[in-house]
């Protein structure tokens, strides 16, 4: 999963929790910007596993760390999307950890975006998704209501329900027993 520095990120936690409750690994993937809200810490108390977030980090079991992730999940989603990380996404921008890794992953992606309403109404935002669907990705549309800033309207994140929901229907059916 991989998780970028929209004021949704709190919501992030409560997907990680609930897909690990569900019985899934779940790896995390952070953002740099996302580290100054959440630290990886809290991530892994919530996973059980490493977080990743520094695609310099050196070491015997960080050898080429976004290939083996995109090698070894099942699905990868992101959220909370933030407009920077669609964009980067739509466009090949390799910058960070999130997004190298999500470009070489090559099962089922889903996004599910999280902004201001004055953000999520960008042409330049519906074009890049429109990108990410034309290349596979499976779009989570935001929900409509309060946003963090204050004001009300379309941009926060789809309901925790909503998004377990979308990424049960788009995991691989397990093989016949």
């Amino acid at each position: 999963m991989g998780v970028t520095a929209s004021i949704a990120i709190h919501r992030a936690l409560d997907i990680t929790s609930e897909l690990r409750k569900r019985g899934h690994r779940v790896t995390v993937v952070m953002t740099p910007n996302s580290q100054r809200m959440i630290t990886p810490l809290t991530f892994q108390a919530m996973s059980l596993e490493t977080v990743y977030h520094d695609p310099w980090a050196v070491g015997p079991s960080r050898d080429h760390d976004h290939i083996r992730m995109a090698q070894e999940g099942e699905l990868f989603l992101v959220a909370p999307a933030t407009a920077s990380t669609i964009g980067k996404l739509a466009h090949g921008i390799l910058d960070n950890l999130v997004a190298t890794t999500a470009f070489a992953f090559e099962g089922p992606r889903l996004i599910a975006p999280a902004m201001n309403w004055r953000m999520w109404g960008k042409p330049i935002v519906q074009e890049n998704l429109k990108r990410l669907e034309g290349d596979g990705w499976d779009v989570i549309p935001p929900a409509e209501g309060d946003l963090a800033c204050g004001e009300q309207g379309p941009g926060r994140l789809a309901p925790v329900d909503e998004i377990l929901r979308r990424v049960r229907d788009a995991l691989p059916a397990p093989p016949p027993a």
